[in-house]
């Protein structure tokens, strides 16, 4: 693969684990298999070691203690020219829908964002935005979270609602 970005090897990472996972869930994932594993699919180790190091950065995000907002709604995320021109208004339409049916808060659309900023890409189609939020989402402290909900947010598609 020449042209790979980070989501793309993500997902491929993603499928990879659910597959381990559905063989055998005690077995423990070993980040040497999963590189080589990613490597041989054709995946540039440069990328293979940005995708973690991405996803690595959720995970400090949502141990991070200081939340910049408060519990309270009602804000208005205003986004700066250069978010604009990342994510579409489809995208930041449903990041609004996500947020009034409250199924991410304000620090979660944050760190949302925040990821999707330190993507390669230029700009983030919808169905990309869709998995970062599924990785933010799925790597918080939130157990109410289910692991349907987070895969009916991928498989959405425009005609339908998130239930």
């Amino acid at each position: 693969m020449t042209n790979n970005n980070i989501l793309d090897v993500l997902t491929y990472m993603f499928d990879y684990l659910f597959e381990i996972a559905e063989q055998d869930s005690s077995k423990e994932i070993d980040d040497t298999a999963l590189k080589a594993y990613l490597s041989d699919a054709g995946f540039e180790v440069t990328r293979i070691d940005k995708a973690l190091s991405w996803l690595e950065n959720i995970a400090t995000s949502q141990d991070n203690k200081a939340k910049p907002f408060g519990s309270s709604n009602g804000g208005m995320r205003i986004y700066s020219e250069e978010e604009k021109s990342r994510l579409s208004t489809k995208s930041r339409g449903f990041l609004l829908f996500m947020e009034n049916i409250g199924q991410i808060d304000a620090n979660q659309r944050e760190m949302i964002v925040n990821q999707v900023m330190s993507l390669d890409d230029s700009i983030i189609s919808l169905d990309d935005l869709k998995w970062v939020v599924m990785m933010v989402l799925g790597n918080s402290n939130n157990e109410e979270i289910s692991p349907q909900w987070l895969e009916s947010i991928i498989f959405l598609n425009d005609n339908h609602t998130v239930q």
